[in-house]
């Protein structure tokens, strides 16, 4: 018997009556890179600045104020030990009563 498949890459869809928004899937190695990148070059006020002020997104500001690559990689180690499965699947309307498709989902 094999072992369990486990997931390589994480995959984004996002899909408006205007435009589908093509996003390759992106190997979890490349995603860390990404991380330390973005955690390195944007400092944690500037990344504070990033949610609207709501109490809706209170914990939010402390997560990114405070989140590392540390802790993004550790994120991303335990999907890739999962096998594929879809994370986010939303769909809604947007203010014009169009509809708008979010998908989420490792492979």
């Amino acid at each position: 018997m094999g072992g369990k498949i486990k997931a390589k890459k994480l995959k984004i869809y996002v899909k408006t009556a205007r435009f589908s928004f093509p996003i390759p899937a992106l190997r979890f190695s490349t995603l860390r890179w990404i991380s330390k990148v973005v955690l390195k070059c944007c400092p944690s006020k500037m990344r504070s600045d990033w949610m609207p002020t709501s109490s809706e997104y209170e914990n939010w500001d402390s997560i990114l104020k405070n989140i590392t690559s540390e802790d993004i990689a550790h994120i991303l180690e335990h999907l890739e030990e999962e096998e594929p499965f879809e994370m986010v699947d939303i769909e809604t309307y947007d203010e014009n009563e169009e509809k708008v498709v979010v998908k989420i989902y490792t492979i």
